[in-house]
């Protein structure tokens, strides 16, 4: 059975033969009661010990009773002050009052006087407790439920987001698929009129253009068609060990023919001799996408500089650097979004689904792809993936 916890009521009188009285009854009554002889005295022990009541009397040397209870009460706001007093007008009592007691008794006065008014004071101080915890309690569950419609706020915003990104992204899709077919279908039936002159050479021009286009819009189907396998997770990842220098060194020679068209130079830091934990084919066209549109936005004679350095969380970082025009503020928030061809829609050949396919991929992979650009200082696009288990640290020229 579990025992209640007795009310502790701290008794303040210069008389120690009442304070000792008092606490002697209250105690019979299943108080627990200490006494002070002073008001000082009370605040020496109000800040070493927690107490419920307190009974001081009005009329002490130093410090009066009512100086007490402000005291006491800047101390403990839920102390149960009570006043007892041998004047017994309706001043005292609302000194009393003023100063922050709860109630007020008169002396002399027996047991059977003061338990009521003990009482009293015992169920006000538990009806401020009550409604101060309810007061917790309403300012909390008022912040979860600005929390939750924060969150629901966001929910709101993102949806919105999404399906705005949604629609733009069907807009352009269709677009983009549009130019293509109506290109195969012009030059298609250009060839199939009977009025219209078309020369041998001619008709062969027609039929190229008829295969460019068509060539162009099955390489925009099948990259929406992996975009869409990415972000369903419906593309497996052969996840493995995959030796970088020889990674890159491949890459390298991929892409040196498109850099010497524009003669533009490729350099290559020192890579660590390390292995990434990736899918090697979805690396090997990640890199190559980043090195192809490097050299494609680019100046000619310009330069294409690829690091590597360590990152956080057992990483590795690569980053290609570029001499092009570099990016607006608005181009890099908007770069890896589908569609969106480094802001110069006209001037370069592509699909505009690169850089948000390479996202798609790098982040299937456990990994992080970002970029940094000014105005004028060209760019830098990184990739970090994990690492796979090291043996050596060796470093050798890709």
């Amino acid at each position: 059975m579990t025992e209640v916890r007795k009310q502790r009521i701290l008794i303040v009188d210069d008389q120690s033969v009442h304070t000792v009285a008092l606490c002697d009854v209250l105690r019979q009554y299943q108080f627990d009661a200490e006494g002070c002889s002073s008001a000082e005295s009370a605040l020496e022990l109000l800040r070493s010990q927690s107490f419920d009541l307190m009974l001081s009397d009005l009329n002490m040397p130093g410090m009066d009773g009512i100086g007490l209870v402000r005291e006491a009460l800047q101390h403990d706001p839920d102390l149960a002050c009570i006043i007892m007093t041998g004047e017994g007008s309706i001043a005292t009592a609302v000194r009393a009052m003023q100063g922050g007691a709860l109630d007020y008794i008169v002396k002399p006065f027996k047991a059977s006087s003061l338990l009521p008014v003990l009482a009293r004071a015992q169920a006000t101080r538990a009806l401020r407790l009550a409604n101060a915890e309810l007061e917790r309690q309403l300012r909390q569950n008022v912040m979860e439920l600005a929390e939750a419609n924060h969150r629901l706020e966001q929910a709101r915003t993102a949806a919105e987001h999404a399906n705005s990104e949604k629609s733009r992204f069907l807009s352009n899709m269709s677009h983009e698929l549009r130019t293509p077919l109506n290109g195969i279908l012009g030059f298609a039936q250009i060839l199939a009129a009977d009025k219209l002159p078309a020369t041998q050479l001619e008709k062969q021009r027609f039929a190229r253009n008829i295969v460019q286009s068509g060539q162009h819009l099955l390489k925009l189907v099948n990259e929406i068609l992996d975009l869409a396998r990415i972000e369903a997770g419906k593309v497996p990842l052969a996840m493995e060990a995959v030796d970088l220098p020889t990674v890159l060194q491949e890459c390298r020679m991929m892409v040196t023919p498109l850099a010497a068209k524009r003669d533009i130079s490729l350099g290559f830091d020192e890579v660590p001799q390390r292995r990434l934990r990736a899918d090697r084919t979805r690396l090997v066209q990640v890199l190559i996408n980043l090195l192809s549109n490097a050299i494609k936005y680019n100046h000619d004679q310009g330069r294409v500089a690829v690091a590597c350095a360590a990152a956080e969380g057992s990483r590795l970082r690569i980053s290609v650097s570029d001499t092009g025009p570099g990016l607006e503020p608005d181009q890099v928030q908007h770069i890896f979004q589908p569609f969106h061809r480094l802001g110069r829609d006209e001037e370069e050949e592509g699909s505009g689904l690169g850089l948000a396919l390479t996202r798609r991929v790098v982040e299937a992979m456990q990994g992080a792809i970002g970029v940094e650009s000014q105005p004028g200082q060209g760019s830098t696009f990184w990739v970090e993936l994990p690492l796979a288990p090291e043996t050596t640290q060796q470093v050798q020229h890709a």
